[in-house]
């Protein structure tokens, strides 16, 4: 008979699990059995390692003896290939993340290609119609359309291929913001303007172009330096008015006497002018866009009843101010309102020939002596660019003011001006001394709170018949008898 096979016997298989080597049981003469085998005989391990076969006894960890044991021949081969089996499961799981990764992409794929996510081309329009799209004047979106369309082209010029929204990524719009934005100069104001529309119309867009993140979400905004404007003396008022005319003058006096905005002076039309109430009843500007908003009302002093009185019946039609509305609605074949600044020189101008500085000490013009003409002033630039401190929007800080020493309730003011918090509406309320020992010499400027109507008392019959039959050679008996 031929020497015994050292090949396992059918039955019993030595191969517990795939990767943890064969175990079998060797007896004395070198002869082979499967594991478990009622032979008597030592343990083995038989196993491979990068290919290379190895082969050792299994011993016991305590004494070093051979095991016998079936059990304690399970746990050292447990213990010698838990090294090699891990590192194969870790494999394993490494190429089923990968096969995962990939189904996940083929049906990114496959939902893009039936519905493709948003495309920059498209983008603005998808805003547009979007309804999570804040109300925007006119004039607002226009300003947007132009933040989106500057940010569009650089995308196209500085990342070409780039073809869906989704694919602008936060270091793009780092990028934008740092170099193009700054690069071109912008203020502080504009900047954050412009970064902020840009990190609200991403946010608006996220669901159909699919973005996982915001691009603009991490643009920090630049700080400001607020430049207020100033109240002015009564003295500075009347000056303004008094050396004015025409349209400039009526629209000084209307932004004195309602604490308007420029906008609301320049395109007032007389059917928001009400001479029975004696008030202008008057949607502001920014809220024109929104839906049922209810006009504020406004009282109107003597001074402004009577220039606005001046104007024949018959003529009293569209604006109240036609020249300064033509300037102030204009717009260029882009939409843009690029006459608007011309009636701000024009205030500005004004100002300066009232010998008023308009500007912070230092900077921009200043009003120096006429070195060729005694008692006369010349504008000489400091070489500093100017920080304006008063303008047409003093009017408007000047009313308010006035009308906080006056006791009018904030609440009343702040419906009026049209301001969104009482503390915008704080902001204005610090006249100076002088200004408050002045305030009952100023316009008699009267206030009507936006919820209901407060009518100003009419004089008795016999008083207006006294006033109508007043001239200079009765004037004394007359106001005797009215101070009687």
């Amino acid at each position: 008979m031929g020497k015994a096979t050292t090949r396992p016997k059918k039955g019993k298989t030595s191969y517990s699990v795939r990767g943890t080597g064969r175990l079998y049981k060797r007896s004395k003469d070198g002869k082979e059995y499967p594991a478990g085998d009622p032979h008597a005989g030592n343990y083995y391990l038989e196993y491979r390692v990068n290919g290379k076969r190895t082969r050792q006894p299994l011993l016991h960890p305590d004494t070093g003896e051979p095991i016998t044991d079936l059990t304690e021949a399970e746990k050292q081969r447990a213990r010698i290939t838990a090294p090699f089996t891990t590192k194969d499961k870790s494999d394993q799981l490494l190429a089923i993340a990968a096969k995962l990764e990939a189904v996940k992409q083929e049906h990114a794929q496959a939902i893009d290609e039936a519905e493709p996510p948003l495309t920059i081309a498209n983008a603005w329009e998808a805003y547009l119609d979007s309804a999570d799209a804040p109300e925007t004047g006119a004039d607002t979106l226009k300003y947007y359309a132009g933040y989106w369309k500057k940010l569009s082209e650089w995308i196209v010029g500085e990342h070409e291929g780039i073809k869906y929204l989704r694919d602008i990524t936060p270091e793009m719009a780092g990028n934008y913001a740092s170099s193009t934005l700054k690069r071109d100069k912008v203020s502080p104001n504009t900047y954050n303007k412009h970064t902020g529309f840009l990190q609200l119309f991403f946010r608006i867009l996220h669901k159909p172009a699919r973005m996982t993140a915001n691009p603009f979400g991490e643009v920090k905004k630049r700080s400001l330096q607020t430049k207020g404007r100033r109240e002015l003396t009564i003295a500075e008022l009347r000056t303004l008015i008094n050396e004015a005319d025409g349209e400039l003058k009526t629209l000084l006096l209307i932004g004195a006497a309602t604490g308007l905005r420029l906008g609301d002076c320049a395109t007032l039309k007389w059917n928001e002018v009400d001479f029975d109430r004696r008030q202008i009843r008057r949607v502001p500007n920014k809220l024109r866009h929104k839906d049922h908003v209810a006009p504020v009302k406004i009282g109107m002093p003597p001074e402004l009843l009577s220039r606005l009185s001046e104007i024949p019946t018959g003529n009293r039609r569209g604006y109240v101010l036609p020249d300064l509305a033509e300037l102030y609605t204009y717009r260029n074949n882009g939409g843009r309102p690029t006459k608007q600044p011309d009636i701000t020189k024009r205030v500005q101008q004004h100002f300066m020939d009232c010998g008023i500085q308009t500007h912070r000490e230092g900077t921009g013009y200043v009003k120096v002596p006429d070195p060729t003409r005694k008692h006369e002033y010349i504008w000489e630039y400091t070489g500093k660019r100017a920080v304006v401190e008063v303008g047409f929007h003093s009017l408007r800080h000047t009313y308010v003011s006035l009308q906080a020493e006056r006791g009018i309730p904030q609440s009343t003011v702040q419906a009026i001006v049209g301001h969104g918090s009482p503390a915008m509406t704080q902001h204005y309320t610090h006249v100076t001394d002088k200004a408050a020992a002045d305030a009952t010499l100023a316009l008699n400027v009267g206030i009507m709170d936006a919820d209901y109507e407060v009518l100003p008392d009419q004089p008795p019959a016999w008083v207006r018949k006294l006033a109508e039959g007043l001239n200079r050679d009765n004037w004394e008996e007359i106001k005797a008898k009215l101070l009687a």
